[in-house]
């Protein structure tokens, strides 16, 4: 299950449904990533400095390496995120979007009640 992390947003009412968006849109991305909304876990841990959504920084945790998930289905995952963040928040002056693979091999366990 892929985990996004959001940096550099302020606390707001609007972050629930930034979190549902960014969900479809890594649903909506590529089709090789077969993912469901549902699949998708979205983080926005508080800074310690006040933030005004100038900066946003989105990492893209824990997707799975597959053959099928190339370097260009990655590029299409992190440019509708960055797309989905600019229209939430169009006064941003910089957003990012990184993706960290993931191997099972390395270490993995999973509880899904």
């Amino acid at each position: 299950m892929p985990v996004l992390t959001v940096l550099g947003l302020s606390a707001s009412n609007k972050l629930a449904e930034f979190s549902e968006a960014l969900k479809v849109a890594v649903s909506e991305s590529a089709e090789e990533l077969k993912l469901k909304p549902s699949g998708v876990s979205c983080y926005f841990p508080q800074d310690l400095l006040p933030r005004n959504n100038e900066e946003i920084l989105i990492f893209v945790d824990c997707l799975t390496e597959k053959p099928e998930r190339t370097d260009e289905v990655r590029k299409k995952l992190v440019e509708a995120l960055v797309a989905k963040a600019k229209v939430f928040f169009p006064n941003a002056e910089l957003i990012e979007c990184f993706v960290k693979p993931f191997k099972t091999s390395h270490g993995f366990a999973s509880y899904i009640k």
